[in-house]
């Protein structure tokens, strides 16, 4: 059987080859991040080494190499590559590599150009646009002086291009090398619809890898050897497999009926990495973290499919390792690379293994290491402490917005003021919430936005989001999957249509990100929201509304906020002082009155409504519908 175009193999080699002597070069290409590891290669490069028939495995970092040459022939300073990264612009790190495919062409004679033409780092977006095909040339020539049997190469959001591009520099030069395609960009359909148009990709492997790596190892070394009766005919059978029939058409194999099981995932191996980050201009200028990875899959979205999220695709299943499997992991990292920052890739950790892993992670102390990872906003404050004494310093907990009828509408199951609560849990426990607020959902209104630009300046001391950003269209959402959900797609987005420029057209099946008709809030109140966003983002390091402890049961709430008169709100009364630490957890009147009752203290609903509206207006209560939370950091509950 033939390996596509790879099929031309000499003679002498054929001859040569023996089932156990394969070469597997394994790479990351831009724009992954520099200062950490790619955890798909760092987790499938063990899967390749484990199989027989497997000789040699390297990982080649070729995101570190491209900075690099950035530096040395552009003389761009890396910070021109988190740019990219960071997406300023969206997908210009497409058209970055687009440059291959069109030689001949000038970065300014492109249509992406007219999206760039804005930025004051136009000039360095250009010199990358003009460096490409030079350094696509540079590694695919250093791959093959490896002698490498087999390129792979990993696919992620904007790394598509750049891969094809060395995947086609490798098949110019050296034919019978075979390249394979996997990574978030491949499940699913497109997949297949990489495999259909990119004729320099022998294989595409849709969906988790680990199944399929084993058995496709096999058919190729087979292959390789001539052995035309051996495990090569069953390449039909490796599932979510793309492959090309012996007239060269593409075939899609079914995907496999199961999620992978984590006990299938072996343990990272990171050290071709720090082997190419010492060989780098820019070891030791960068703050390295380790990719962790706890589990798989949402187990909320399992549940309540958020609307607008395409994230997990057809993995949306929720698998974990064992609690005491991570810390061995994570252990073995830290001693292994001197390492503290761990940050974990899990879309969301699941409240069970959150209670699992701050019980049972217990790095040692002295490390001093610092955790990230993603969670729900709905973790109560003993959790939240339990993260934070467990090393947790930064959490992503996918807030997106402060109205619970726009929450409601993207199924986040959780409210506003549960929001709010979290974000001021955090400043107590001393955790960094990474955040942003969405709009642009349909059946959103700019009435429900009025009440929370209105109490925005109440928040000032509390962690402000980086930002307001309308959604965008993605596969495998919701959204994407059910038009009847009100978001009207009008086709792949235009970026991304200009970015593809003179690589690859049709892009229906091919892309991640849509554009879809203007939906929820108007122009006037985004802007409204996006400038009260930026009044916090300017006032909050300086903002300040803390409770403190007085003697007997006084509590002082010390409100330092530029936006707010500054004051002490001292609570000497049993009822008002018991009333603010009851409203650390968030309570409706009713649920405050009897709570009051049951510790002693008997107050009418009327009077309660009194002191909460009089807390409100002093912005020191935050109040959604008819839920009240105090909004002083400090307390405890």
């Amino acid at each position: 059987m033939q390996i596509g175009r790879s099929a031309t193999l000499d003679t002498e080699r054929t001859q040569a080859r023996h089932l156990d002597s394969l070469s597997v070069g394994l790479v990351c290409m831009p724009w992954a991040v520099v200062d950490m590891p790619s955890l798909a290669l760092s987790t499938v490069g063990p899967v390749f080494a484990d199989c027989p028939e497997v000789a040699e495995l390297d990982v080649v970092y070729a995101n570190i190499a491209w900075l690099d040459h950035l530096r040395r022939e552009a003389d761009l300073d890396p910070a021109y590559y988190e740019l990219i990264v960071d997406a300023e612009i969206f997908g210009i790190g497409e058209w970055v590599f687009s440059s291959y495919f069109r030689p001949e062409v000038r970065a300014d004679e492109t249509r992406f150009h007219d999206l760039i033409t804005s930025s004051k780092h136009v000039a360095a977006y250009e010199a990358m646009f003009a460096a490409a095909p030079d350094f696509i040339d540079q590694m695919a020539r250093q791959i093959i002086a490896s002698a490498p049997d087999v390129v792979g190469l990993t696919s992620t959001f904007d790394q598509n291009i750049a891969s094809f591009a060395l995947a086609h520099r490798i098949k110019a030069l050296a034919p019978h090398i075979v390249t394979v395609l996997g990574g978030a960009n491949c499940d699913g359909v497109q997949g297949t619809a990489v495999h259909q148009a990119r004729r320099e990709l022998d294989y595409v492997i849709r969906g988790e890898a680990e199944r399929a790596i084993g058995p496709l190892v096999q058919h190729i070394a087979a292959s390789l050897a001539d052995d035309q009766e051996g495990p090569s005919a069953r390449v039909n059978t490796i599932a979510g497999l793309c492959w090309r029939s012996s007239d060269g058409e593409s075939v899609s194999n079914p995907p496999g009926p199961m999620p992978v099981s984590m006990n299938l995932v072996p343990e990272p191996d990171y050290r071709h990495y720090f082997r190419d980050l010492g060989r780098s201009s820019i070891d030791g200028t960068i703050d390295v973290k380790l990719p962790l990875e706890a589990s798989r899959g949402c187990w909320w979205g399992a549940k309540h499919h958020c609307t607008f999220c395409g994230l997990n695709g057809s993995a949306m299943t929720h698998r974990a390792k064992p609690a005491e499997r991570v810390q061995a992991e994570a252990s073995r990292a830290v001693l292994e690379h001197n390492v503290l920052d761990l940050v974990f890739s899990d879309n969301i950790l699941a409240p069970d293994h959150v209670t699992r892993l701050v019980t049972d992670l217990s790095l040692p102390e002295e490390w001093d290491v610092r955790l990230f990872a993603e969670v729900k906003s709905n973790l109560s404050f003993s959790q939240l402490e339990a993260l934070a004494q467990g090393g947790f310093t930064q959490l992503q907990p996918g807030i997106e917005s402060l109205s619970s009828s726009v929450l409601k509408i993207m199924r986040k199951g959780v409210t506003g003021w549960q929001n709010v609560r979290f974000l001021r849990d955090c400043a107590t426990s001393r955790i960094y919430p990474s955040w942003n607020i969405l709009t642009g959902f349909p059946a959103e209104s700019d009435a429900d936005y009025v009440s929370v630009i209105e109490s925005l300046p109440s928040l000032h001391h509390l962690t402000a989001p980086a930002g307001v950003f309308p959604i965008k269209l993605e596969r495998f959402s919701p959204y994407f999957d059910d038009p009847d959900l009100g978001l009207t797609m009008i086709g792949p987005a235009d970026h991304l249509v200009r970015a593809y420029e003179g690589v690859q057209e049709g892009l229906d099946d091919f892309i991640y990100v849509f554009d879809s008709e203007p939906a929820g809030i108007g122009p006037a109140r985004f802007d409204q929201l996006r400038d009260a966003v930026a009044q916090w983002r300017s006032y909050a390091p300086t903002s300040r509304l803390v409770a403190l402890e007085g003697a007997g049961q006084t509590l002082t709430v010390i409100d330092d906020r530029p936006a707010w008169p500054s004051g002490e709100f001292v609570l000497e009364s049993d009822f008002e002082a018991r009333a603010y630490r009851l409203l650390a957890k968030g309570r409706t009147v009713t649920g405050l009155t009897k709570r009051l009752s049951e510790q002693g203290i008997e107050v009418s609903e009327a009077t309660a409504v009194d002191l909460l509206t009089e807390w409100t207006r002093a912005g020191i209560v935050f109040c959604e519908d008819d839920a009240y939370v105090a909004l002083a950091t400090g307390l405890r509950w």
